[in-house]
């Protein structure tokens, strides 16, 4: 099936402007704009895995039919993420979804937010002389990982596990005891790889499960030829911080976490 949609007109400083919700995308969610978002090469990625975890995508047009902005959310997570660099996009998705978090790479000086680093890593170029000290692997019991994120991670929307695995998302998780401490999904999209959902159980961290973690993912990207990781740390995070820097990750760029206003802007 075709992309369906949902479109419904705005008027707003005289000018018309398109808004449409997107169903599906098993054909093509359509052309973006390239310069739309940092996250360019993974926005068709992550918009077809938040569809079919339950989600909502919606693109916005703008009154010549240009693509501005895209708009991904989970209302179970209460989560969306904003692409876009235009203020109007911002403005109508920031206040489409009330009482929740909204990621975005665009700016908004006078509204609260956290800073957050986006961080990336050239692997061709990442040394592997790092020493294990735990075993890592890569897990695909859908099972098994909902469960360990429910109790780790109850915020996530356990329907996208599934949904990650079944589009080639990989877990890379840490086992002691012969269970699950530590966990970091990893998408790829041709040679880009986004690193996210990093988590270690509270009474097993400082014991370099993280480092092992990350320098497994580096050695299975430059096993697919994958060249560059990005990941997004809080500014707040200072050991996430210095892991991504002990491993060469530089900053690349910023995005930042806002709350949406509790009411709808009428």
């Amino acid at each position: 099936m075709g992309i369906r949609i949902r479109g419904r007109r705005l008027m707003r400083n005289s000018n018309i402007l398109q808004v449409s919700e997107v169903k599906s995308i098993d054909e093509q969610l359509g052309d973006l704009p390239k310069g739309l978002s940092f996250f360019d090469p993974i926005l068709r990625h992550e918009a077809k895995e938040a569809i079919e975890a339950g989600g909502e995508v919606y693109v916005y047009r703008s009154t010549e039919g240009h693509k501005n902005g895209l708009f991904i959310y989970d209302g179970y997570e209460a989560t969306g993420t904003i692409f876009t660099k235009s203020r109007e996009a911002f403005d109508h998705f920031y206040s489409l979804k009330p009482s929740s978090y909204i990621f975005s790479e665009y700016e908004v000086a006078e509204n609260p937010k956290e800073d957050w680093n986006i961080w990336q890593l050239d692997v061709d170029k990442a040394p592997l002389n790092h020493r294990f000290k735990h075993h890592v692997s890569i897990e695909s019991d859908v099972g098994e990982l909902e469960r360990f994120m429910a109790a780790s991670q109850p915020e996530t929307n356990r329907q996208w596990v599934k949904v990650a695995l079944r589009n080639g998302d990989k877990c890379f998780v840490v086992r002691i005891a012969n269970r699950i401490v530590s966990i970091a999904w990893m998408t790829i999209v041709g040679g880009v790889a986004r690193s996210h959902g990093l988590y270690v159980e509270p009474q097993f961290r400082r014991m370099g499960i993280m480092s092992d973690n990350l320098q497994a993912r580096i050695i299975y990207l430059k096993s697919r030829h994958v060249h560059t990781l990005i990941n997004e740390i809080p500014g707040s995070n200072i050991a996430s911080a210095g892991h991504a820097a002990n491993a060469g990750e530089k900053i690349v760029g910023k995005i930042f976490l806002y709350a949406s206003p509790d009411t709808k802007s009428l």
